[in-house]
Formats: C-alpha cells, sequence, structure tokens
C-alpha cells in the first residue's frame, strides 16, 4: 500500500468516527505520540517505543514521552513523601 493509499483509509476511518472536522481532528501522528506517552508512563524501555512508533531517532521519543516521565517522577516523589510523613508520624 502506498501512502496516499494509506492516508485515504486513515481518512475514511476518522471521518466514520466523526474525527476529520477541525474541532475534532485526529491524526496518525497523534495517535503514535499517545501511544509513545501510554508506553513510557507503563514503563517501556525507549528503544521498544521507537520501534513500535518508528521515529528514526531516540531524541524524538525523548521529545515525545517527557510528560510521561514528568509524571513518573512526580508520583514516585509524592510516593517518598507520603512514605517519610508515615515513618515520621506525621500526616
Amino acid at each position: 500500500m502506498g501512502k496516499r493509499q494509506a492516508q485515504k483509509k486513515v481518512e475514511a476511518i476518522r471521518d466514520a468516527i466523526g474525527v476529520l472536522s477541525e474541532t475534532n481532528r485526529l491524526v496518525p501522528h497523534g495517535w503514535r505520540y499517545t501511544a509513545a506517552t501510554q508506553m513510557a508512563e507503563a514503563g517501556v524501555d525507549m528503544r521498544d517505543i521507537q520501534a513500535v512508533t518508528g521515529p528514526k531517532t531516540l531524541s524524538i521519543v525523548q521529545k515525545n514521552t517527557a510528560q510521561a516521565n514528568q509524571k513518573t517522577a512526580s508520583r514516585r516523589a509524592q510516593t517518598a513523601r507520603e512514605q517519610s510523613e508515615n515513618e515520621t508520624g506525621k500526616c
């Protein structure tokens, strides 16, 4: 299947599910970005994310998963803070 044929098929799917309009736009790049973010949140290795989502460089994967990494770091910090409070008996 060529690039244009793939674009037409994706456009038909977007139209069928009602996400073709400008106000509710859904594009394949967004699907890849969302998949990369969800995999990063699940702890998937960067190289595996790259293999699935297809960017040419790891720096692109790192950029796409930065938000997930921030969420993970935030959860870790919050858990550490809560554990520290529990150990010292402070609430």
